[in-house]
């Protein structure tokens, strides 16, 4: 099986490492062809279990409205830690208390798509 992403110069390896078994909150914008009308927004939370340069980032989602697994893009660069304290999902309304990082990613549909 080959690589599904090409290498990355965004890519920390030590910081992938320290990613594994943090709390994640993600953030996830969809755009439309035109890059701004927006289709969608929905919020994840869960546990980051596994970074790989090839393949990408899995967190296994917990919560309202968890998905089984959430695949990322293969890149550490946009993962920040998080500050301390609560974060209320405005997409599901629960409250997340003490999450280890956040990371927000938007999506735009390909044209004719």
């Amino acid at each position: 099986m080959g690589s599904q992403y090409p290498s990355s110069p965004e890519w920390d390896e030590a910081r992938a490492a320290w990613l594994v078994g943090k709390v994640a909150l993600v953030g996830m914008t969809r755009l439309a062809s035109d890059g701004e009308t927006v289709l969608g927004k929905q919020q994840y939370h869960g546990v980051i279990e596994a970074c790989d340069p090839a393949t990408g980032i899995r967190i296994a989602c917990k919560g309202v409205s968890a998905i089984e697994n959430l695949m990322l893009p293969p890149t550490t660069t946009p993962f920040l830690d998080a500050k301390p304290g609560e974060y209320r999902l405005r997409s599901t309304g629960e409250v997340i208390r003490n999450p280890d990082v956040t990371v927000s990613w938007t999506v735009t549909e390909p044209k004719g798509g």
